[in-house]
């Protein structure tokens, strides 16, 4: 296989075609359900979309500068493994925000201490995991 060379200087990076933006998809039996839960703690808005889509899609609130949007892709197959990439939420008090996803449905699957910090790993309703990271 040819691997492409990374370029060498930042004049060869202009070249390049770059992503203006980068979304995050996740498989999920109820993409509606799922976009949901996401809505409510990150105080995104859910994207208009096409009547029968096996997709959700929530973004920032328009005007406001954040992290990737996140589109929630119906699939047939259920979870069977851990996910090999996650979402990581920092934030100031973790507990809190813990809790309440708790009870939004959310599922613990771990608690490590390091120190200030405290990572949490949960799994959204939909079992996809995804951490909780800050001070209690």
């Amino acid at each position: 296989m040819n691997a492409v060379p990374p370029p060498t200087t930042r004049a060869d990076r202009t070249f390049l075609a770059s992503p203006h933006r980068i979304g995050i998809t996740i498989d999920c039996p109820d993409p509606a359900s799922a976009a949901s839960f996401w809505e409510r703690f990150l105080g995104y808005q859910r994207r208009p979309h096409a009547e029968g889509s096996t997709y959700v899609t929530v973004d920032c609130p328009e005007h406001v500068a954040g992290p990737p949007h996140l589109t929630f892709q119906q699939v047939p197959e259920p979870k069977t493994s851990k996910a090999r990439a996650h979402l990581d939420l920092f934030v100031d008090h973790a507990r809190p925000l813990t809790q309440q996803m708790l009870a939004a449905g959310a599922q613990q699957v771990s608690v490590t201490e390091a120190g200030e910090w405290t990572t949490r790993v949960l799994t959204d309703p939909a079992g996809n995991e995804f951490c909780v990271i800050g001070p209690d």
